[in-house]
């Protein structure tokens, strides 16, 4: 018959979170510690863990310093490491983490003062760039052109990410290419959330959206479209400005 006391109990889940155990093995631990020395057996009975469960994850108590193995009379018995001695294991422990942290740091700021690029190819690719902005929910600015943009993009998928980025009560402001198409689409610029100036330019067949601290670099000259995506805040904000300072010198009305 199991036998677990209810002191096993009592401790087992203040141990998950202080030693990084499993239940199953915060309970053999637990086990061991009040048996003193035991086989597997006994260790499986007192805790209530099947024996082929023990087998499993022992390996790993004996190499994280909370079981001592040694042999009786051929047979392997088992006891707990000194709660004590877990302390000074785990002070050891953090003593080495402090050793290293300097080093890790070091390696953290070099990586953040990398920009981070991601390419992207095909619908598909695009789809999970104008996914990320609705999930980071950042103010958009833009420069777009709507023609090529329509021709690139499913009709269901243009139609859907403006209204679904407006339910988010995501803003968008964008410098866009005149054309006949751009001039229906900002008709309903104030339900969607848009500010749009329209700009008299030759064909883009590109877009570039500027949120938090992303740069979305789209084409739609090729077959299939593709989209670089730059997560870096310098350029970002270098683009912001540069846009801003455009939007701010053209002499055209603000349309929503």
């Amino acid at each position: 018959m199991t036998i677990i006391s209810s002191y096993m109990k009592k401790i087992s889940s203040s141990l998950l979170t202080s030693l990084g155990l499993s239940p199953a093995e915060a309970d053999v631990y637990v086990a061991v510690l009040e048996l003193g020395e035991a086989n597997l057996q006994e260790i499986a009975d007192k805790s209530g863990v099947k024996r082929t469960t023990i087998y499993h994850f022992l390996p790993e108590l004996k190499t994280r310093g909370f079981l001592i193995e040694t042999k009786k009379r051929k047979r392997k018995v088992y006891s707990a490491t000194h709660p004590e001695q877990l302390l000074e294991i785990e002070k050891t422990r953090l003593a080495e983490l402090e050793r290293l942290m300097p080093e890790l740091l070091a390696i953290q700021n070099q990586s953040q003062t990398k920009p981070k690029v991601t390419f992207y190819e095909g619908v598909d690719g695009i789809k999970e760039v104008y996914a990320d902005m609705l999930k980071d929910k950042k103010h958009i600015i833009a420069f777009e052109d709507l023609e090529h943009m329509k021709e690139g993009l499913p009709s269901s998928f243009y139609d859907f990410f403006p209204s679904e980025r407006a339910k988010r009560n995501i803003t968008f402001h964008s410098i866009a290419r005149d054309s006949e198409i751009a001039r229906e689409f900002v008709k309903s610029n104030i339900k969607l959330l848009r500010q749009t100036k329209l700009l008299r330019t030759a064909d883009w067949k590109t877009e570039i959206n500027i949120y938090g601290s992303k740069v979305a670099l789209m084409s739609f000259r090729t077959d299939p479209p593709f989209c670089v995506l730059i997560e870096d805040p310098s350029i970002a904000d270098t683009l912001k400005t540069a846009w801003k300072e455009l939007w701010q010198r053209l002499d055209c009305p603000v349309i929503g």
